[in-house]
């Protein structure tokens, strides 16, 4: 039997049908740093985060330690390398790790989600160890309603009550989180009860007018408008039209013309639902995302509901494929609004399904995409090995060699990071997709910003920014004028770098609202402001802590006295099982 170890809800261990004990706060403290936290700590890194206050810390953390390793050896091992703790994860079932990889299915998901990262735990004592705590569960807490979600989802058509019952726990965290509320309705209406998934609407209605003094979105009631589907009509049927407009909105998408893209791939959509054509159906939502999540387009909250129906279609289908499809657009969704912990989560998935199907391509883009993730959160070595490692299999596109430049140039790497940038251009032009371009482009000017070859980098931000109002993609303008601001910055023209970071942020949320470019653009406004306007600095940093963003929070925080300075440890490739 595996030895399993419960960090969420109450805290406890079990192995071979018996528990083990672990007693205190702070004993459980450590092992859940050293089972969460990617690089592995010394013990005077131990020390400083939980025992400050201790007379003899050192000694405080050889004692918690030899608790620890009573409790977990055997069969896992503690040991210590180069000055560095680490344990042997591998042996371990860990319930936030499983979470956080995406290692749930409908038979485990009710015992997964069982509450709080050490409920009822609080370490107001040691304050770097309850920031770090609060980062964490904050990235659990969201892969744990994202996998009650999809689990819903999944259990939707062979057992309603049950998937009803997961998206309820899902709304008590999120009570008008309007996708769910959809995916009620839905449940509803498949099981062909019509009638109390009106009556579901009414009463949701009266809330939100009571609560929030708005109706509910008319997205709530789509499956309400679905023609209603025979027990004896055929799963697969072969929609011409639909298919002719799906692959229009390719076309579309292709030439970066998002906004008709969109459209299209929504008719094809109502098209295929109209017709009976399940398959094309799933199709035409999932490419209808693409215009968010590449594009910029809309907002994330428009998407979730109809990946949710394509979720269900393609299950319901057995398209393995369109369910690696899903699980990458969802993952992109959560990583653009700053949600690492489920967005991890889902890139895992949608790697573990795509190599399931030997589809490569598809197993290297999870890999870039959960690069993303390590990116924003300065795990840089860990991301450089994951882009290294997808490049070849996604055929050196642009958008992964752009990432791997925007990652070299961070980690201090700025010729190595100029050289993949400008690849990333290249690759751009020569493929002729202008959606890529303006994205290579700003990475091509951050490294010659970093080497300080300001007449260069303004060069690739200027033609960065006309290139993504040409797309209109929103985000690209942003960062491009982020970029021209910097360079206003390091020429000492304050006014201009503020009027650019001021137009920069604008533009994003106007937009689809990438958490992480609004974090840095609020980032470099807050320290060309010196701090001034206080709504910058709590609102960037509340995107940064959550993420969580290290080096962002730790330049906001500097300006925000009343919180606590959190544990921020160096970036390097040491990692342990749950990172």
């Amino acid at each position: 039997m595996p030895f399993r170890v419960r960090l969420l809800g109450r805290p406890g261990l079990e192995y071979e049908g018996a528990t083990r004990r672990l007693e205190g706060h702070k004993t459980w403290a450590l092992l859940t740093y050293l089972l969460l936290e990617p690089r592995a700590p010394s013990r005077r890194e131990l020390a400083d985060l939980l025992w400050t206050e201790a007379d003899d810390p050192l000694g405080a953390v050889r004692w918690a330690m030899s608790q620890v390793r009573k409790a977990v050896d055997p069969p896992a091992e503690i040991a210590e390398r180069d000055g560095r703790i680490k344990i042997d994860a591998e042996v371990l079932v860990v319930d936030a790790g499983e979470l956080l990889r995406g290692e749930w299915d409908d038979s485990t998901i009710d015992d997964l989600v069982r509450g709080e990262l050490l409920e009822g735990m609080s370490f107001g004592e040691a304050p770097a160890f309850d920031t770090w705590l609060q980062v964490q569960r904050a990235r659990v807490a969201s892969a744990g309603a994202d996998a009650l979600r999809w689990a819903a989802t999944l259990l939707a058509p062979r057992e309603p009550d049950r998937a009803l019952a997961l998206a309820e726990r899902a709304l008590r965290g999120e009570p008008f989180d309007d996708a769910l509320h959809e995916l009620v309705v839905d449940i509803h209406v498949s099981r062909g009860d019509r009638d109390r998934a009106r009556t579901y609407l009414a009463s949701l209605t009266r809330r939100y007018r009571d609560e929030l003094a708005i109706d509910p979105p008319a997205s709530i009631s789509r499956p309400l408008e679905r023609p209603a589907r025979s027990a004896a009509e055929p799963l697969l049927r072969l929609d011409v039209q639909a298919r002719a407009l799906l692959d229009m909105a390719v076309v579309r998408i292709s030439a970066g013309e998002f906004v008709s893209a969109r459209d299209i791939a929504l008719r094809a959509a109502r098209e295929a639902a109209q017709s009976g054509d399940r398959a094309l159906e799933a199709r035409a939502l999932i490419k209808g995302s693409t215009t968010y999540t590449e594009g910029g387009l809309g907002a994330a909250r428009e998407w979730t509901g109809p990946l949710q129906r394509a979720l269900h279609l393609a299950n319901e289908l057995g398209d393995r494929a369109a369910v690696a499809e899903i699980e990458l657009e969802r993952g992109r969704i959560a990583a653009i609004e700053g949600r690492y912990g489920a967005a991890e989560a889902s890139f895992r998935r949608a790697r573990r399904l795509a190599e399931e199907i030997n589809d490569s391509r598809q197993a290297g883009w999870a890999r870039a995409m959960l690069a993303v993730c390590r990116a924003d959160r300065c795990d840089y070595a860990a991301a450089e090995k994951e882009l290294r490692a997808a490049l070849p299999a996604v055929e050196w596109s642009s958008y992964p060699m752009g990432l791997l430049a925007r990652v070299l140039v961070s980690a201090g790497n700025i010729e190595e990071g100029k050289a993949f940038a400008d690849a990333a251009v290249a690759r751009a032009e020569r493929d002729r997709f202008l959606p890529a371009l303006p994205w290579a482009l700003i990475q091509a000017g951050e490294a010659r910003l970093a080497g300080a070859d300001l007449d260069s980098a303004t060069e690739r931000f200027m033609r960065a920014l006309t290139i993504a109002q040409e797309t209109r993609n929103q985000s690209w303008q942003a960062l491009a004028l982020r970029g021209l601001a910097l360079i206003a910055r390091a020429q000492n023209d304050e006014a201009r770098a503020l009027t650019l970071l001021r137009e920069a942020l604008a533009r994003e949320e106007q937009g689809p609202g990438h958490r992480w470019i609004v974090a840095a653009i609020l980032a470099d406004l807050v320290e060309v402001e010196g701090g001034r306007d206080k709504e910058h600095v709590e609102k960037g940093l509340r995107i940064a802590l959550a993420g969580p963003m290290p080096d962002l929070a730790e330049r906001l925080r500097r300006f925000a006295p009343s919180h606590t300075v959190s544990h921020t440890p160096p970036h390097t490739g040491r990692q342990t099982a749950m990172s």
